[in-house]
């Protein structure tokens, strides 16, 4: 399918006021049922809490799952995921991680993958950075193309980049060394073009901005657990579940937070060697 072909329009869900407003949400790490634990947190859960926070405070959203859907990439999971989507109503779209099996994904998960969503002047853009058998990222020679294409394709409006692993050091060594390995083509390709406002990422549990040669790169809390901020070794925070929000303007600019949702910090397992 060529990346012409994998655009899906949505113009209804914009306000009155003309601002697009979205959700990310990350690394939901689901298991094959509701009782599967990560961590010492229960994962479906912690998922149900954070869809419900959305469906309160952000009725009206598109939402992004940005990655590691599943623990294992498991056909459960991604069935278990599928069903909670549908429950919370909430229209959504979605990109692999490194815990992900994207071949099952697309089998399962009823919401087709999409590469190039419009928003009115905006234009959202999923990349797939995971490679099967390998924890960092890394964007395929077709991936890099189809990102150039959709870019010329889409030059007169608004980008916007959705990948689950980040193109830059968010200053956490352990978590740095996964990044997009070959983060530098990324730049050739999106240095061309002048509307590339802003890089939203998962994979890392926690939130970050950093410029990235002129283009704001966001990273965004796990709906299970967060990663210690700027430690060199893998260590568990207190921080609870989390999501983002994010608002598009029609002249281009873009505001965006991060809410954190109520949760049982106890039910943490700090002392986890990994996940």
């Amino acid at each position: 399918m060529s990346p012409a072909n994998t655009k899906q329009k949505f113009g209804q869900q914009k306000s009155s006021d003309d601002i697009v407003r979205l959700v990310q949400l990350t690394d939901c790490h689901l298991g094959l049922d509701c009782e599967f634990n990560l961590a010492g947190v229960n994962t479906h859960d912690t998922f149900s809490k954070v869809l419900s926070a959305v469906r309160i405070n952000k009725p009206s959203s598109y939402t992004f799952v940005t990655g590691d859907i599943a623990c294992e990439g498991a056909e459960a999971s991604y069935q278990l995921f599928s069903t909670m989507m549908a429950s919370s109503q909430l229209d959504y779209g979605w990109i692999p991680g490194n815990h992900d099996d994207f071949q099952q994904m697309q089998k399962t998960i009823p919401q087709p993958f999409v590469k190039a969503k419009e928003f009115g002047e905006w234009v959202v853009i999923s990349l797939v950075s995971s490679v099967p058998g390998k924890v960092n990222g890394e964007l395929s020679a077709y991936e890099l193309q189809a990102l150039s294409d959709l870019l010329e394709q889409y030059k007169d409006q608004f980008i916007l980049l959705f990948v689950h692993h980040p193109p830059v050091d968010i200053q956490c060594q352990w978590l740095d060394e996964q990044r997009i390995s070959n983060s530098e083509k990324l730049n050739e390709v999106i240095s061309v073009h002048k509307k590339v406002k802003a890089i939203f990422t998962g994979h890392v549990h926690q939130e970050s901005e950093t410029n990235w040669f002129g283009i704001p790169v966001f990273t965004t809390p796990s709906t299970c657990f967060q990663f210690t901020s700027h430690s060199d070794t893998f260590d568990i925070s207190n921080q609870p579940p989390g999501y983002r929000w994010i608002e598009l303007y029609p002249n281009g600019s873009i505001k965006t937070g991060v809410e954190h949702i109520a949760c049982d910090e106890q039910s943490i397992d700090r002392n986890c060697m990994g996940y």
